[in-house]
């Protein structure tokens, strides 16, 4: 199946015969065909439709769409759906199509030719649902289900990918260990519905705030990784100044007790830079966690580089444009709640 409700349609593979593409719905034989569910054969210059330009040029054609199959249920489960066709609802209607150009030794397909490509269809939705369903199980296994982040398998493969890739073309590769401030209050003053959905907000501030080819993880409770390929340690307190930002700048709204309760929510950052900071993904990590905890112990709502000494200054007097200058790192931002101990986990 292709992207964005695409069908199948035929393309010309390197030795000239047929092939398969996407097909944008309603598009020429193909894409209608998808777009009706029904199969049909008939002649371009009675029925139609138009045909598309990358369409082989032909007189007749048959062209039958299959579905993904009906899920198996349990009739006596009483919590299965009553009608055994229901599917969920990102299940597409249509799989794709097979079509047929041109009968060579008769001038129009007939009936037998419709019973017998009906019969290849329904193969076929069997194979296309099955890497459908294959995929679906490999992005669910790498994402996190609440917040729909990556989660923390994709975050060593990503980050050792990265790292490589960074070593071989000899760039940097910044590192963001997150860390959502006071969260375990949170859950315990508001309950465990509302500290679900503090990440599940947070999440979406993060993605607003990084570019395509950044990446986002879960790591776990309130703690998130972000990875920023080609970044330096000015590029990433630019993007740690902003993430504090738009996460004070708006509280979480979440449901207590049956009543909105809108929740101050902060974050702390540590950053730190491949390989400024470690020789390997692993010692990266490790220190921009580092960095976490004194941004932590110096107030929260905060962020610190690795390796470098705590500084504070007030972020209204600090543009982010300073922050574009080569080699300037600009002062941690945040608002301070006054001294704090430091502490010896994360997330207090």
């Amino acid at each position: 199946p292709g992207p964005a409700g695409g069908f199948p349609g035929p393309r010309r593979g390197p030795g000239g015969g047929p092939g398969t593409r996407p097909r944008p719905v309603g598009v020429g034989l193909g894409g209608s065909g998808g777009a009706s569910g029904d199969p049909r054969r008939g002649r371009v210059d009675r029925d139609g439709p138009q045909l598309a330009a990358d369409e082989p040029a032909c007189t007749t054609y048959v062209v039958v769409p299959f579905s993904a199959p009906p899920p198996v249920v349990d009739p006596s489960d009483p919590a299965a759906p009553q009608d055994s066709a229901a599917r969920p609802a990102s299940t597409p209607r249509s799989l794709g199509v097979l079509a047929l150009y041109d009968r060579l030794g008769s001038d129009e397909f007939d009936d037998s030719d419709l019973v017998m490509l009906r019969t290849f269809a329904a193969q076929a939705a069997v194979a296309v649902d099955n890497v459908r369903i294959h995929r679906e199980a490999q992005r669910l296994s790498r994402t996190d289900p609440l917040t729909g982040l990556w989660n923390y398998r994709q975050l060593q493969e990503t980050l050792h990918r990265e790292i490589e890739r960074a070593n071989r073309f000899r760039r940097r590769l910044t590192v963001l260990a997150l860390d959502l401030d006071r969260f375990k209050e949170v859950h315990a003053t508001c309950g465990p519905l509302a500290g679900g959905a503090v990440p599940k907000e947070f999440a979406p501030r993060i993605r607003g705030e990084i570019r395509e080819i950044d990446g986002a993880f879960r790591n776990g409770g309130e703690e998130f990784v972000v990875l920023l390929p080609e970044t330096d340690v000015s590029g990433g307190a630019v993007v740690a100044e902003r993430l504090g930002a738009v996460v004070r700048g708006e509280p979480i709204e979440v449901d207590v007790a049956g009543k909105p309760v809108r929740i101050p929510v902060t974050v702390s950052i540590g950053v730190a830079v491949y390989p400024d900071h470690g020789e390997s993904g692993q010692q990266v990590l490790d220190a921009a966690d580092e960095a976490l905890y004194a941004a932590k112990a110096s107030g929260r709502d905060t962020y610190r580089v690795a390796g470098s000494s705590s500084r504070s200054a007030d972020r209204d007097t600090v543009p982010a444009a300073v922050a574009s200058q080569e080699g300037d790192v600009p002062p941690a931002g945040g608002a301070s709640f006054g001294p704090h101990p430091p502490r010896q986990t994360r997330g207090r």
